[in-house]
C-alpha cells in the first residue's frame, strides 16, 4: 500500500520540480510503469530532487502502486487534465486574490480624482480660461485608464488639478484672502464705473433741459458740465440771446426743470457756491 509523506522541501528543489512535472508525468503515463533511476536519468535530476518528484506524483494520484522491487505504476484512474484544470483554478484564486485589493484600491483613488477634480472645477470657474486645459488634460488621463491602470489615471488628474489650481492661483488668486482682495477691488471698480455711468447720464440730462429753455438751443455752447450737490448740473454755457448776438459763456445751475443762469446778482452766487462749489 502506498502511503503519502509531506515534507518540508527545498526551495531550489520545489522550483525544479514545478519546472519538469508535468513533462514528468506525460512521461509516465506514457510509459505506464517506471522507476526511479530511470526518472532521474530522463531528467537529470539528483536523487533528493527526484525522489521529492515522485513523492510529489504520489501525492497527486499519478501513482497508483509500487511494487516489491521497487517498481512504480500509474493509476488507471488518474487524469492529468483534471490536475491541470485544478492548478489553472489555483492561479486564478491567486489572481483574483491580488486584483481585488488592486481594484478597491483602484475604486478608492478614483474617487478620491473625482472629489478633486469637482473641488478644482468650482474653484477654476473664478478663473473661465483654465478650464480649457483642465477638463481637456483629465479627460486625456482618464481615457487611457486601460493602458496605465485605475490607481496612475487616478493620480494623473489629481496632479493635473491640483498643479492647474497652484498655478491660477499665482497669477490670478482664485482661493484664500488675495482671492477676497481681489473680489473687493473689482467690486469697487465696478461700482466706480457705474457711478461714473450714473453720473455722466445725469449731466446730459441736465444739459437737456438747459438747452431747451434756451431762446435758440441748437446755438447752446455747453462746457465744464459736471454734477454739483443733491443731483443739481452745474457748467458754463454760450448761446444766442432774443437779439441773436452771443452772451458769452455765463454759469448756470439745472436743478430739475429750472434753469438759473448768472445774471449778475448775488443770489445766483450763493446758489451757486453753495450748489457747485
Amino acid at each position: 500500500m502506498v502511503t503519502e509523506e509531506y515534507r518540508v522541501i527545498d526551495s531550489e528543489v520545489v522550483r525544479k520540480i514545478e519546472q519538469v512535472y508535468d513533462t514528468a508525468v506525460i512521461f509516465c503515463l506514457q510509459r505506464k510503469t517506471f522507476n526511479s533511476e530511470v526518472l532521474c536519468k530522463a531528467f537529470e535530476l539528483d536523487p533528493y530532487t527526484c525522489e521529492e518528484l515522485i513523492t510529489t506524483m504520489l501525492i497527486n494520484g499519478v501513482i497508483g502502486d509500487v511494487s516489491e522491487d521497487g517498481e512504480y505504476r500509474v493509476s488507471d484512474n488518474y487524469n492529468h487534465s483534471n490536475y491541470l484544470l485544478a492548478e489553472e483554478l489555483k492561479k486564478d484564486e491567486k489572481v483574483k486574490g491580488v486584483a481585488k485589493p488592486t481594484i478597491k484600491l483602484g475604486k478608492y483613488f478614483g474617487f478620491l480624482a473625482l472629489v478633486v477634480f469637482v473641488v478644482s472645477v468650482y474653484f477654476l470657474f473664478r478663473s473661465p480660461m483654465s478650464l480649457f486645459i483642465v477638463i481637456p488634460l483629465s479627460l486625456a488621463i482618464v481615457s487611457g485608464v486601460e493602458k496605465i491602470g485605475a490607481v496612475a489615471s487616478s493620480i494623473g488628474v489629481i496632479v493635473v488639478c491640483g498643479a492647474s489650481i497652484m498655478w491660477v492661483n499665482s497669477a490670478s488668486p482664485i482661493f484664500g484672502e488675495r482671492y477676497e482682495a481681489r473680489i473687493a477691488l473689482e467690486e469697487y471698480k465696478d461700482n466706480e464705473r457705474k457711478a461714473r455711468i450714473e453720473e455722466m447720464n445725469q449731466v446730459s440730462f441736465g444739459e437737456k433741459r438747459l438747452k431747451n429753455s434756451l431762446k435758440d438751443p441748437s446755438s447752446a455752447d455747453i462746457r465744464n458740465s459736471r454734477l454739483g450737490k443733491s443731483g443739481v448740473t452745474c457748467g458754463e454755457v454760450n448761446a444766442k440771446n432774443s437779439f441773436g448776438a452771443f452772451t458769452g459763456y455765463k454759469n448756470f445751475i439745472q436743478i430739475g426743470s429750472t434753469t438759473l443762469i448768472d445774471d449778475g446778482s448775488s443770489e445766483f452766487t450763493k446758489e451757486w457756491n453753495e450748489m457747485c462749489r
